[in-house]
């Protein structure tokens, strides 16, 4: 059956309504679209009804043509409800898949809009906009409304949304790609850095005909970054070392940087010759690379520039020649820093162990650890973690750090092995920052959960990108419940807040138990006013919110005289303080807790200030 004429029938009464009731029996059009659907009217009583509404109202015999058109309409809308087909020509269809995605959500655009809003315009309350829709309703941000928002997003003055709105993209994968590459423009700014960024950190090698596309157009930062992005394909060489000789300032760097990362003979070649010549400059392209041929060359580098022209090594690390250009003692730590520590970072192999063994150490080895520690997350390495373990031993404990990391990537729990550590000093660890300024603590903190799964993650700084990377491996430790039941028994602020860091939402045991034990810190008596409310703060971060009957523990355990700044900073929504503050209220009115303010005056200070702010 052609059910074509109601939807015409509807179109028609639908402007009749507009056009007015009395004009209803002079139009023309609405009495053929009557006519075309009178043989519908045997299909059903309710197709029968429209009809002799309809043909009532354009023959004039209708006694209130206003009330008939109404009640006709409203009738053939139901009917249109009811029907799975449309008055568009053609075949239902699935929605294409287009350049970014067909991905769609049951939200109406009323809903996206905000997002869409926070994404493509400046102002306030945007970062919180995009933050809450990423942790409350995800879906939304895969929505093929929101995901173009999204990559315009990229282009934020706001720097905090920009990162925000990276992340986002990142963890969406490869699928966002063509969206990225859709409009590219390699003259192009922040959003295009950023867009950039996202598809070589997604794709690597797979896209390196895009960078090569894109390279003989792009200038300033743009050329600088796809210059560095041919560094993941080793046809590439030839086209680098061509760059590092026709190139200048950041884009002959970048060439340099990237050349050094392709593991391949012409890349091996042009090293070991330029280390000959200029050993110092090599070495700076040579950070962070973890090839074999890279780490022989780098412990010969080494070296060379810590032995003086009298053949004797020079304290790594207190050697300042390199850095005597520099105006400010920080600057010429960096620079030491570049000089010799950096590209240690990511080394192995036997030539680099016996640099470790065979140089002299400076008085303070703390940037030598961290050198070696960061080597052994990103290369899980056994003969680095016997050497971490050696070192230790022979600066009486200044390699702790590197041990701890060792231990971590070991098969064997070393829960034990770090409660022996930590306890003895645990009262010296009271200040947050004394706390991280420990070795093993500062380990701790890098902790991570990724994809659900416990690790360290490093950084090392990129030159090229002008930004700290970072770098993340899994390990086998037992995190729960071990090291949890650890940090809970050792009863400190700082590892409570590295429990927040690895925090996983997903592991049931875990939150259950972050959660009971942050709940205890926040009502106990013990707990002093800053604390908890940098406790609130960790609350926060993992999601530990609008906790009913919370307040009334609190004061239950407490003296209280300032009820308003309690319920002011409580972890959760306006709504949920408001509702905290009632029962509060209630129970001191029942006698079931003690007040020590003035209930009443606190109760008008609730209805008539807190729930109207």
């Amino acid at each position: 059956m052609d059910i074509t004429p109601i939807f015409e029938l509807r179109n028609q009464l639908r402007s009749a309504a507009i056009a007015g009731a009395n004009l209803i029996s002079e139009n023309f059009r609405l009495k053929k679209s009557v006519e075309a659907f009178e043989p519908l009217k045997g299909a059903s009583p309710v197709f029968a009804k429209i009809y002799e509404l309809s043909a009532s109202l354009v023959s004039g015999n209708s006694e209130s043509a206003a009330g008939t058109l109404l009640d006709t309409i409203t009738l053939v809308d139901s009917v249109v409800c009811t029907l799975t087909s449309t008055a568009v020509p053609g075949t239902v269809e699935e929605l294409p898949i287009t350049e970014f995605s067909a991905e769609i959500t049951n939200a109406p655009y009323s809903v996206l809009s905000a997002v869409i809003d926070a994404l493509t315009t400046s102002g306030s309350g945007n970062y919180e906009t995009v933050s809450r829709t990423r942790n409350e309703r995800p879906e939304l941000l895969r929505d093929y409304r929101v995901m173009p928002a999204l990559v315009k997003g990229l282009g934020a003055s706001y720097s905090e949304l920009a990162d925000l709105v990276e992340n986002i993209l990142g963890d969406m994968g490869e699928e966002i790609i063509p969206l990225l590459k859709k409009d590219f423009d390699p003259k192009g700014k922040k959003e295009m850095l950023r867009r950039l960024g996202l598809i070589e950190r997604l794709c690597g090698a797979s896209e390196n005909a895009f960078y090569l596309e894109q390279l003989p157009n792009s200038e300033k930062d743009m050329r600088k970054l796809l210059i560095y992005a041919l560094r993941f394909d080793p046809s590439n060489a030839e086209k680098l070392t061509e760059l590092s000789k026709t190139e200048k300032g950041k884009a002959k760097d970048a060439a340099l940087y990237a050349l050094a990362a392709l593991d391949c003979d012409i890349s091996k070649d042009y090293f070991e010759e330029l280390g000959n010549k200029k050993p110092e400059d090599t070495l700076k392209y040579l950070t962070g690379v973890t090839a074999p041929w890279v780490c022989r060359l780098t412990a010969k580098l080494l070296t060379t520039v810590t032995t003086d022209k009298d053949g004797n090594r020079i304290p790594l690390c207190e050697d300042k020649s390199a850095a005597s250009k520099s105006k400010t003692p920080y600057d010429q730590y960096i620079a030491t820093m570049k000089r010799f520590v950096y590209p240690l970072i990511g080394k192995s192999g036997a030539e680099i162990e016996a640099f470790y063994r065979d140089t002299k150490m400076p008085g303070d080895c703390t940037d030598i650890d961290i050198a070696l520690g960061a080597s052994i997350v990103m290369t899980n390495d056994e003969g680095l973690k016997k050497l971490a373990f050696e070192l230790n031993k022979k600066y009486n404990g200044s390699f702790l750090g590197s041990e701890t990391k060792a231990r971590l990537y070991s098969s064997e729990n070393c829960a034990d092995w770090l409660e022996k550590q930590l306890k003895p000093i645990r009262k010296t660890l009271k200040n947050a920052r004394d706390a991280y300024d420990n070795s093993i603590v500062s380990t701790l903190g890098s902790i991570r959960c990724k994809n659900g799964k416990y690790g360290i993650e490093t950084t090392i700084h990129n030159e090229i990108k002008e930004a700290w990377m970072p770098f993340f491996r899994e390990f086998s430790q037992p995190v729960v419940p071990d090291f949890i039941d650890l940090f809970i028994k050792l009863d400190l602020w700082a590892f409570d807040d590295i429990m927040t860091r690895f925090y996983n939402r997903e592991d049931a045991d875990f939150t259950a138990k972050l959660r009971v034990h942050f709940e205890e810190k926040v009502t106990s008596s013990d707990t002093v006013i800053n604390t908890r409310h940098a406790y609130y703060g960790l609350m926060y971060r993992c999601g530990f919110t609008n906790i009913r009957g919370i307040a009334a523990k609190y004061f239950q355990n407490n003296k209280v005289d300032n009820p308003k700044q309690y319920f002011t900073a409580l972890p959760g929504t306006h709504e949920y303080r408001v509702e905290e503050a009632y029962e509060v209220i209630r129970l001191m009115r029942e006698g079931k807790l003690k007040c020590h303010f003035d209930l009443d005056e606190f109760a008008v200070w609730v209805e008539n200030v807190f729930k109207r702010s």
